[in-house]
């Protein structure tokens, strides 16, 4: 019973496509070909996504936690203090220090476009 119903929906299938495709256009029969044959190069990539997306959410699921939420063998913090100034005999000031060594301002030149250039 499921082979003849297999059968007969397949037929009515090919029987379908022949009778539309035939009172069809050039190119609306284009179109069409170019849709499924586009839906057809993206189920692998979808299949693969699926797949990809899957794993990731089994993996989250399965890792232990630790205490408090954290990750158990996950890496400790990592804190950085930036010590005072390296130079000898204290040439320049630490880096907190709003006073800088005294420089000359450097004049900048500007030139807008479409001016006569002196």
């Amino acid at each position: 019973m499921r082979k003849a119903l297999i059968a007969t929906a397949l037929a009515f299938a090919v029987t379908l496509a022949v009778v539309v495709g035939n009172r069809m256009s050039t190119e609306a029969m284009a179109v069409v070909v170019g849709v499924v044959c586009g839906v057809a190069a993206g189920i692998p990539m979808s299949m693969l996504l699926l797949l990809v997306l899957n794993r990731r959410t089994q993996a989250a699921e399965d890792s232990s936690y630790g205490p408090m939420g954290s990750r158990q063998g996950a890496y400790p913090p990592v804190v950085v203090i930036q010590g005072g100034s390296t130079a000898p005999n204290g040439l320049l000031p630490p880096y907190y220090s709003t006073q800088w060594p005294a420089q000359e301002p450097v004049q900048r030149r500007f030139h807008i476009v479409g001016e006569d250039l002196d």
